[in-house]
């Protein structure tokens, strides 16, 4: 009796690990760089899907390929971000790639004038943005990805 008690607990634990296995997040080598690359960003930013935004910024988990100002959870968002959503700003991968080189020029331009921005960060280089969208796009509808 304890044996089959013991190999029933075995099953359901085996069973458990691999569902825990199934949960897990598995990324392509760039999107793991970006996912190193976007710990920078964590200052400000939640990555987490289940995780509400922080008082400095919106929380970015499903940001790819949805329109700007989209959570409810953050009120602060800046008149240039505010602006540029009511002109239908969608964040794709081009225009993530511009926004992250330089958000206050990036808006300026997409806007056509100069308005108040928040995000004063600047990401420069070339393959680190490409790898940040990497990141952004394989954790998209994603919630075990952060």
């Amino acid at each position: 009796m304890l044996i089959k008690t013991m190999a029933g607990v075995l099953v359901v634990a085996l069973a458990a690990a691999g569902s825990a296995v199934a949960a897990e997040c598995s990324l392509p080598p760039d999107a793991v760089a970006g996912k190193t690359v976007s710990n920078q960003c964590k200052a400000c930013h939640a990555f987490e899907a289940d995780k509400p935004s922080r008082p400095t910024a919106p929380t970015i988990h499903d940001v790819f390929g949805e329109k700007a100002v989209v959570r409810k959870d953050f009120p602060k968002y800046s008149e240039a971000m505010t602006m540029a959503s009511g002109k239908g700003l969608v964040w794709t991968e081009d225009k993530i790639f511009d926004y992250l080189a330089d958000p206050k020029a990036f808006l300026t331009k997409f806007n056509g004038t100069d308005l108040k921005n928040a995000m004063f960060f600047q990401l420069k280089d070339e393959q680190k943005r490409k790898q940040v969208i990497a990141f952004l796009k394989a954790i998209k509808g994603k919630p075990e990805c952060n």
